[in-house]
């Protein structure tokens, strides 16, 4: 997914922080039998971290950073790769624009429920770049709010095999998503996909919430009463996990309670 286009901003100490193209000559193999090498120029886009480290991302044919981040340090950046601050700002910025503005339209169309115009937004942002994470999320937030279950199954299979999808940033994202999913009734791949966001965040209540919840909806009431467990010694304050344990609690002793609320 691209980064957001953003300008410079200089940090507390002053300097301006490392964002921008840089290039650098590779070396490829050509086949499987090493027929030749072939120099080619690799372009990148950089981004210095908090910590100091540069994120490094290729640029696609599109000038889109894409794919798996590298980190590299500052140092090694500026031995090995040469500044190329005429595409960054002639292809990079606009295009990472475009991608901003294309997304915020599509957002926009689906909050307001004009569904089949969300999803036209959301695919021009894709065909710009595929692995775009929100537009990604957001085209199969769309096709869930439509019921379609076929079209939302595509782009959760595609979600799983984006690496970027389960991080911090996006967490809310995958959030919603699972929640949309078991709503359906798609509890086997809400659980598939809140197994692969479990394993990359084990400190996130609201996800153990979730599991918890389709658990409960699959009709495993002591797995989701062991979930829910974990979600509140993250956080023993959590209400809607309290609310929901005292619920669980009464169902697992045979008192005969209200159904729980959808959610």
């Amino acid at each position: 997914m691209a980064p957001h286009a953003t300008p410079h901003s200089k940090s507390s100490s002053g300097i301006r922080p490392v964002k921008g193209v840089f290039s650098t000559d590779a070396q490829q193999f050509l086949g499987k039998h090493r027929l030749g090498r072939v120099a080619q120029r690799l372009f990148v886009y950089a981004e210095e971290q908090e910590d100091g480290r540069v994120a490094v991302w290729r640029l696609s044919r599109n000038f889109i950073p894409t794919g798996q981040k590298r980190f590299l340090q500052k140092e090694r950046l500026f031995a090995e790769y040469v500044p190329e601050p005429g595409i960054y700002i002639n292809k990079v910025m606009p295009v990472m624009r475009r991608l901003d503005d294309a997304l915020a339209v599509a957002d926009r169309h689906r909050a307001n429920r004009e569904l089949f115009a969300a999803e036209f937004e959301y695919q021009n942002v894709l065909r710009l770049d595929e692995d775009h994470v929100k537009a990604t999320f957001g085209l199969g937030l769309t096709y869930l709010e439509r019921q379609e279950k076929q079209n939302a199954d595509i782009v959760f299979r595609k979600i799983m095999r984006i690496e970027a999808a389960f991080t911090e940033e996006h967490k809310h994202l995958f959030n919603d998503f699972g929640i949309q999913m078991r709503k359906l009734g798609m509890f086997d791949e809400a659980m598939r996909y809140y197994a692969r966001a479990y394993r990359l965040c084990r400190t996130d209540e609201h996800l153990l919430y979730n599991i918890a919840r389709t658990q409960y909806e699959k009709g495993r009431l002591k797995s989701a009463r062991m979930m829910l467990a974990r979600a509140l010694r993250l956080n023993p304050d959590f209400p809607e996990g309290k609310t929901f344990m005292a619920y669980l609690e009464s169902r697992l002793r045979g008192e005969d309670v209200p159904e729980l609320p959808p959610q």
